[in-house]
C-alpha cells in the first residue's frame, strides 16, 4: 500500500504532537490542529495561546504548533 506525501505528513504531525494536539486535514486541503485540553484561561489566551491552529500546509501547521508549544513553555495547561 502506497502512502501519499500528505498521509506521511499527517502521520508525522500526529505522532509528534500526540496527546497534546489533534491533527486533521480538511476536504479543502487546509491543515488543522486542536489542543487536547478542555479550555485555555484568559491569561493563557492573552499570552497568545490558541485552541485551534490552521495552516495551508503541514509545514506551516508544524511551525504554528512549535510557536504554540514555545508560548505554553513550562506552565502546565489544563488536563482534558
Amino acid at each position: 500500500m502506497r502512502f501519499s506525501a500528505e498521509d506521511a505528513a499527517y502521520s508525522q504531525l500526529s505522532s509528534e504532537y500526540a496527546g497534546r494536539w489533534s491533527v486533521w486535514r480538511s476536504d479543502a486541503g487546509r491543515w488543522y490542529a486542536t489542543r487536547m485540553t478542555r479550555s485555555l484561561s484568559r491569561i493563557q489566551m492573552d499570552r497568545g495561546l490558541i485552541m485551534t491552529a490552521c495552516g495551508e500546509s503541514a509545514e506551516e501547521l508544524r511551525a504554528l504548533l512549535m510557536v504554540q508549544e514555545g508560548l505554553a513553555g513550562s506552565q502546565p495547561l489544563p488536563s482534558p
